[in-house]
């Protein structure tokens, strides 16, 4: 089900791959943009006058600004880049993991016309100038924003760029494109819709801000999409979200997020992204921000699931719907095999390194000069880029197996489950048991039989094999659960297999973000209790349990396991 090829689609995708060099994802592009195709980085200076700086010293970060939305103080500055002299441009310090004081390594936001009208910085309104704190590479911004243009996501570019402020070097940043109605414009035929911004972890039912729009106060279009992904049928809920959501996109999205492990986001944790309402089609469109830590840099491992916990109100609207979760993983196959391809990545992000190496020996800097950013970057990244850079490539190249052991399974494994019938002493089984491949190892050959009367699952353990692992998916209504029961495994001569691994409950919603609750499963009980709260209902769970044993025969018996429905 995987290799299917939709022909505009591939089309599209290998010409990126093959003018990935560009990163030339628009053709419309106006012709003074051509920062984000430079050979080098360019070089800003910014100066802020002493009363600027002290204004700016009373900066706060996004995780205070929660609590006082009124600390995010402006000022005037002059910025200079080449022979060119931009005045009265709006600097604002802005991050929240990120977030650096202006006397430190700060990340900036930069307006080119909110102070002087119709001034653009190389045709653009808004920029921002990351200090890369989570991300020591300054790759994954590039990489990463490419690889969701290539697959038909709206999403800002970037590049880099050499900083100074008022004289200070503060080295090698990350430039990112600002959301505006100039980007908007590159990818939709009207820019006058509500475009949101998300404050930091919020899902879209929360607090949302209205950067820009003809009439910020009407969130019909969002309400509509909100109601959509409440309603509790199925097929239903599926024609809601088709009207109210720009379901293509989104798919995309999700299974680009998924792909790059990129756990700081809106599918698995509700943070890094913007909504559009587009009048055209009178449908919300998400898009994608903040990817400074992708590829197991940050809460996932390079083995996250193609079906990861869905934190996302939308997401977990969409995945829960079989025919939604459907579409997901046919898509998500799709753009694994025709962009997730490492040797033409590898070649990609080797040229990106390149580039930003050229001047950056003849910029570099020391601690004393600039302080607290040789913590940031462990050292001037002139020496360091070649590390980096292949430290990337194998990154990728792991992901990438990873993957194709995930894709290789059934269809039937990763299709959702019905809500469990429970019975009058509202207990009911869990089977569903699949085998899950590991990358790097030979598979396991699973089959359904009968042994003592009770149906158990037969596992062949070949040579090579460091593991077997089991998991059993299971999706529930809003309500208090106990997860109870043995899991038993034993060898063909009825002895247990010695060094069985601890299970783990996996859930978004349990205690945090990607909240895992251990038990140990081997001939013990297990008793797990948990809440189904009404506002992230439906939740999708997984058990799985991990094995470690070498070659031969094993029985896996489950049939004592039962979900107990303590209170609805």
């Amino acid at each position: 089900m995987f290799s299917v090829r939709a022909s505009a689609l591939a089309t599209t995708f290998s010409a990126w791959l093959l003018l990935a060099a560009s990163a030339a994802s628009i053709a419309e592009d106006a012709a003074d943009e051509h920062i984000f195709h430079s050979a080098h980085p360019i070089r800003i200076a910014i100066e802020i006058p002493e009363e600027g700086m002290q204004q700016l010293r009373n900066s706060q970060s996004g995780f205070q600004r929660r609590r006082n939305p009124q600390a995010r103080p402006q000022t005037k500055a002059r910025v200079i880049e080449g022979d060119r002299t931009y005045t009265n441009v709006a600097v604002q310090v802005k991050g929240t993991s990120s977030f650096r004081p202006i006397d430190s390594v700060p990340s900036l936001t930069l307006n080119f016309n909110k102070f002087a009208s119709n001034q653009t910085f190389h045709g653009l309104t808004k920029i921002s100038l990351n200090n890369s704190a989570q991300d020591p590479t300054l790759l994954h911004e590039k990489f990463s924003r490419e690889l969701f243009a290539a697959a038909g996501v709206p999403v800002p570019r970037s590049d880099h760029a050499f900083v100074t402020l008022n004289g200070r070097r503060l080295g090698l940043y990350v430039l990112v494109e600002g959301y505006s109605p100039q980007f908007l414009k590159r990818y939709f035929k009207r820019t006058d819709g509500n475009l949101y911004d998300q404050p930091v972890l919020t899902d879209i039912d929360g607090p949302l801000e209205v950067n820009s729009g003809a009439n910020p106060t009407n969130h019909a279009a969002l309400r509509k999409l909100i109601a959509a992904a409440r309603i509790p049928d199925p097929q239903e809920r599926l024609r809601a979200l088709e009207a109210a959501l720009d379901m293509e996109r989104f798919l995309s999205m999700a299974a680009v997020e998924t792909i790059l492990c990129h756990s700081d986001s809106y599918s698995m944790n509700r943070n890094n992204y913007r909504l559009y309402h587009d009048p055209t089609t009178d449908q919300m469109v998400f898009m994608p921000h903040g990817m400074d830590r992708v590829l197991g840099t940050h809460r996932s491992s390079l083995d996250l699931d193609i079906l990861p916990p869905w934190q996302g109100l939308v997401a977990r609207a969409v995945m829960t719907i079989p025919e939604g979760r459907q579409r997901y993983l046919a898509r998500a196959g799709l753009l694994f095999t025709n962009l997730f391809q490492p040797d033409r990545l590898c070649q990609r992000v080797r040229e990106i390194g390149a580039e930003m190496a050229g001047d950056a020996e003849e910029d570099s800097f020391d601690s004393e000069s600039v302080p607290g950013r040789i913590d940031l970057l462990g050292a001037p990244f002139a020496r360091n880029h070649a590390h980096f850079v292949e430290d990337l490539c194998s990154r990728i190249t792991k992901r990438a197996s990873i993957l194709e052991a995930q894709f290789a399974e059934s269809a039937e494994g990763l299709s959702p489950r019905a809500f469990p019938e429970f019975g009058p002493d509202n207990r009911a089984p869990l089977g569903g048991w699949k085998p899950r491949g590991i990358s790097g190892q030979p598979r396991i050959a699973v089959e359904s039989v009968e042994r003592d009367g009770k149906p158990v699952l037969r596992l062949q353990i070949p040579e090579g094999a460091r593991m077997a692992s089991l998991r059993s998916r299971v999706i529930l209504p809003s309500g208090i659960y106990l997860l109870t029961g043995r899991i038993q495994f034993t060898r063909s001569e009825g002895e247990a297999p010695p060094n069985a691994l601890s299970g783990r409950v996996i859930r978004a919603a349990a205690g945090g973000r990607f909240g895992t609750e251990s038990q140990p499963l081997n001939w013990s009980s297990l008793n797990v209790m948990f809440e189904v709260p009404a506002g992230r209902a439906p939740e999708e769970l997984e058990l799985v349990c991990d094995l470690r044993v070498g070659p031969g025969e094993v029985w896996f018996d489950a049939s004592s396991v039962r979900l107990v429905r303590v209170e609805q």
